[in-house]
């Protein structure tokens, strides 16, 4: 018996919805590209593509528990104010700028994996061991103060002389042709491993403060940061190194300022250090106002955090589309403004509606945020020349250290200037805290159109 078709179609609504789920779904059964090439093969590049992966995740992970929210927590325990909070942020930046200078370390050896394995575990000792043993440290304030910046600045120092041979060890093991597909699925697995372990750490802290020790709290992430960090150094040394090519002039390897003979790196290297610039200007002023002004929970910190997994299970294979179907240029100029809506949000953000307002902002981030990340992540190898790499990276993450740095200098002055003071606002007064959001948002719009004209002379082709 035959059955007759109806001729039934599904809503237009159903049959978008389906397609929208294509892309997570894919990525879980590993029928992308990347995906089948990153689990099949026991060559050197695909054993290290493993790595790489875990090594990121272990890194950024190790980076978060260390910073932001629970590095805002130990300063409060050494009794730090907003003044010296600009100044520690800035300080970190500041240390950065001086990957321009990595290449007079790391181009002295032709093997630069051990060089990256000693300075990064020198780092971690300085940064997690002996920053974490500061509170203990008999003394007053000030003295423990002044030990603080000693080590953060000599800890950041060291790691910006290395920190531009990752780029360089990794993207070797990166085919050219699916590097939107790594990353996209390399943003995807940072961020689910990032902010699980904010949300696990949270209620560490969360248990430890409820019974009247935050400096236990903190102490016991920096405990747990540290094993991320075995990790970390671990994969690192499972990563092959590729050979470099052989016919870089020695003159060249030690002029910082080669990459400004190339146009279309130095358009990428302002572009993204306008980023920088922008993106950093709220430092962690924002965070302070949320844990010391709202009194919100690290556990509800790490819980609105972690939303950020399941949303951008979701958003990064539609953002990965988007940029396949147009270009790297247009994606990140439509999701930049996207994202500076987000920044207008925060200011409305309260003790009586942070739990509603605050969630709905940052998931809204979240589902924007990984069509900016994608495209900076690949920026600096768009238009990365083969040879001479290691020097242009450290001046990409030199120049970028810097623009973040003067953000942060902006950021720091516009709260000193401004300290006090009521800012008037739609709503009503908001504190300067609040308000410095608000100016990030209007210059990452405006960053977004720049990135716009950008698109259109490229496809115009008046880029070469």
């Amino acid at each position: 018996m035959r059955i007759k078709r109806t001729g039934f179609k599904p809503p237009f609504w159903l049959a978008r919805q389906r397609r929208l789920l294509e892309g997570p779904l894919k990525i879980l059964q590993g029928r992308t590209l990347w995906v089948r090439r990153l689990v099949s093969g026991n060559t050197p590049a695909s054993v290290s593509r493993k790595f790489i992966l875990c090594w990121n995740g272990a890194a950024n992970v190790a980076g978060n528990l260390i910073g932001g929210n629970f590095l805002v927590g130990l300063y409060m325990v050494l009794h730090v104010n907003d003044v010296l909070l600009g100044i520690l942020t800035t300080l970190v930046q500041f240390c950065n700028i001086f990957q321009i200078l990595s290449p007079l370390l790391l181009d002295r050896f032709k093997r630069k994996k051990l060089v990256l394995l000693v300075t990064r575990i020198i780092y971690y000792g300085l940064y997690i061991l002996v920053i974490g043993l500061i509170p203990f440290i008999p003394g007053e304030d000030g003295f423990r103060i002044v030990i603080l910046l000693t080590v953060t600045v000599l800890a950041n120092l060291i790691n910006s002389m290395s920190a531009p041979g990752y780029g360089v060890l990794h993207i070797r093991s990166i085919p050219e042709d699916s590097r939107a597909d790594f990353f996209s699925i390399l943003n995807l697995i940072n961020n689910i491993c990032i902010y699980a372990a904010i949300l696990l750490c949270g209620y560490v802290v969360d248990f430890f403060r409820d019974r009247g020790s935050l400096l236990a709290g903190i102490s016991a992430v920096r405990i747990i940061a540290l094993g991320v960090a075995a990790l970390e150094i671990y994969c690192h040394c499972q990563i092959h190194e590729f050979d470099e090519p052989e016919e870089e002039e020695k003159h060249h390897r030690l002029n910082p300022l080669l990459p400004l003979k190339n146009k279309e790196f130095t358009i990428i290297t302002v572009l993204t250090g306008l980023f920088s610039f922008f993106f950093n200007i709220p430092g962690l002023y924002y965070a302070s106002y949320l844990i010391n002004e709202v009194k919100t929970p690290y556990s509800y910190l790490g819980f609105v955090n972690f939303l950020a997994a399941p949303i951008m299970l979701f958003a990064i294979p539609i953002w990965n589309r988007v940029i396949i179907k147009i270009s790297w240029y247009k994606t990140i100029s439509v999701s930049m403004l996207l994202v500076s809506l987000h920044y207008f949000m925060l200011p409305f953000v309260s003790s009586s509606n942070y739990a509603v307002l605050y969630t709905f902002a940052l998931s809204y981030y979240f589902a924007m945020i990984p069509g900016v990340n994608i495209v900076t992540g690949n920026l600096p190898f768009y238009r990365l020349p083969e040879g001479h790499r290691t020097v242009f990276l450290a001046f990409y993450n030199g120049y970028n250290s810097l623009m973040a740095t003067l953000g942060f200098f902006s950021g720091g002055l516009f709260i000193v200037l401004t300290n006090g003071r009521k800012i008037p606002f739609i709503g009503g007064p908001v504190e300067n805290k609040q308000f410095i959001m608000v100016i990030a948002g209007v210059l990452l719009a405006c960053l977004g159109l720049i990135y716009h004209f950008i698109a259109r002379k490229e496809k115009k082709g008046e880029m070469c």
